[in-house]
């Protein structure tokens, strides 16, 4: 609030107090330093001056000597105002008081006011040259003002068209900004949709590799290889390429595709995604599988459906593989845990190569596993596991304990290679369920026993290098534990298969005769009581 009242305060008045406060025990002056003889004291610039027309006291005397009121202020107050009449002429017929007529003035009769009072004048919106003046010049107008100071008015612009069409483009920016949004998202969803479904891949094969190889099959890269060019029904969508294949280091380049629409414009589009798998020994994790980027000449395409492979009905592995792995695919999306084997028939025909290492093999389910031996084949040594038949005994002295010649573990039963365990098993089986009892004579044996039955050849026929009865030591396929002496038949015959040695009269003749191919068996020509998987063309047919 101000400090200006009404009546303002005389110089030197203290302030009256505010509303509820109380007064000031001193006055508010600021003390000034006394002024110097002869010289008033000025006033403090807070203080408020007196007004000019007031007459106050100065603190140190009269500054100015006393005024008195000029002649013509000295006039008394004109006396009251009388009222109007109560009759007055109308207004504008009153003379104004200095007014004086003028002799013969007739006043302004009352005219219409007309609707263009200057006929004659063009207005502002004609052009200046389409009506001249007569004998008059031109209005003089000030420079910038007047008609024409810009020129004709120009026509005016329809912006509408240019609001439509802007709002057109921003629908267009918007529409395709959000179109450009969802196609990144689902391209980004399909993508990660390929990566999972290609480690589904390496996860779902590993499973079908080590349940194949739990029951003493044998699972190779060519087998991997020729699956991936052949899955099946596998991967729901999911198509697979091989780019590069290296079956001696175990290793594949594979390409995963999958093809999708997009939900904006409804087109095609495909999403590839690349990794390498490795096949491992074992049945552990035997599969592994890493995300790769992809080459720049990697197929943009998607390939063809596979279609499983012929041997599936025949048992073949690539089959196996195929039907494993759609399982696998359904069992992971199930939930089951990681690395759970599927059950799988174990094989009833000879594994793969019977005469390459075996050592990374499983003895097939009726069989156990003894161990790792020395086999032979054509006098190369070739590591081999050996697997101890359960059912099918054996009197040969390898199977006899106590023996020199004994193999540990073998228990009295017969020994043969893990590649046809399975084979082994699946014919006694068969056998048993025919009511025919098999035993064996002779099946694997080592070096030393090979060597020793050349040198006792009764016939003399190995010493002195016949070797039809009696094979040369590091050639027999006893030697690989590929092949079965039955103690039946006895017979024996000639070095073909058109002379080869038969036995009908034996059941257990009979019954190998009938059903051992079925197994991978052959017999050889020349015994009727051997029979292997070592092939050739002394390794007859059922006849």
């Amino acid at each position: 609030m101000s400090d200006q009242q009404w009546p303002p305060r005389r110089p030197g008045e203290p302030r009256p107090p505010y509303r509820g406060q109380q007064p000031f025990p001193g006055p508010r002056q600021p003390q000034r330093p006394q002024a110097p003889p002869g010289r008033p004291q000025q006033p403090h610039p807070g203080q408020q001056r007196p007004h000019p027309g007031q007459h106050q006291p100065y603190p140190g005397g009269q500054r100015y000597p006393e005024q008195r009121p000029y002649p013509g202020q000295q006039q008394p107050y004109p006396p009251a105002q009388q009222p109007y009449p109560s009759e007055q002429p109308p207004y504008g017929q009153q003379p104004y008081p200095d007014q004086q007529a003028y002799p013969n003035q007739q006043p302004y009769p009352d005219q219409p006011y007309p609707e263009q009072p200057y006929p004659d004048q063009p207005y502002q919106d004609q052009p200046y040259a389409e009506q001249p003046y007569g004998h008059q010049p031109p209005p003089a107008y000030p420079q910038g003002f007047g008609p024409g100071r810009f020129g004709p008015e120009p026509p005016k612009k329809r912006r509408w068209p240019k609001v439509v069409v802007g709002l057109l483009l921003l629908a267009l920016v918007g529409v395709g900004g959000y179109g450009a949004y969802d196609f990144y998202d689902q391209r980004q969803k399909w993508e990660q949709t390929t990566t999972d479904g290609l480690n589904g891949v390496g996860s779902d094969l590993s499973v079908a590799v080590a349940s194949l190889r739990s029951v003493g099959w044998e699972v190779t890269a060519a087998d991997i290889g020729t699956w991936l060019e052949q899955p099946g029904a596998y991967g729901d969508g999911l198509r697979l390429r091989t780019l590069q294949a290296d079956e001696a280091g175990n290793s594949f380049s594979v390409a995963g595709y999958r093809t999708w629409q997009d939900t904006y414009a409804k087109r095609d589009h495909t999403t590839v995604v690349c990794a390498n798998i490795t096949l491992a020994s074992g049945t552990q994790k035997p599969l592994s599988e890493t995300i790769t980027a992809c080459p720049e000449d990697v197929p943009k395409t998607a390939p063809d459906a596979g279609q499983t492979d012929a041997d599936a009905n025949t048992g073949g592995v690539t089959g196996h593989l195929a039907k494993l792995a759609v399982r696998a695919s359904e069992q992971r999306a199930a939930g089951a845990a990681e690395g759970k084997l599927l059950e799988v028939a174990a094989p009833t025909r000879p594994v793969g190569n019977v005469r390459a290492d075996s050592t990374a093999l499983v003895c097939a389910p009726g069989t156990k596993d003894i161990g790792e031996g020395e086999g032979y084949d054509e006098g190369r040594l070739i590591p081999v596991r050996l697997c101890a038949v359960e059912g099918l005994p054996n009197t040969g002295t390898e199977s006899t304990k106590g023996d020199p010649y004994y193999i540990d573990g073998a228990d009295g039963l017969t020994v043969v290679n893990a590649r046809i365990s399975g084979a082994a098993a699946a014919l006694v089986k068969r056998a048993s369920k025919q009511g025919v009892d098999l035993v064996a004579g002779s099946s694997f044996r080592t070096m030393k026993k090979q060597k020793a039955l050349c040198q006792d050849d009764a016939t003399g026929g190995c010493p002195s290098g016949d070797y039809t009865l009696t094979a040369q030591p590091g050639h027999s396929s006893h030697q690989l534990g590929i092949a079965i002496d039955f103690e039946q038949p006895s017979a024996t015959g000639g070095k073909t298969c058109a002379t080869r040695a038969s036995e009908p009269a034996s059941a257990v003749w009979r019954f190998l005769n009938k059903n051992a191919l079925d197994f991978g068996l052959k017999q050889y020509s020349a015994e009727a009581w051997h029979w292997d998987a070592y092939g050739g063309k002394d390794r007859c047919a059922p006849m």
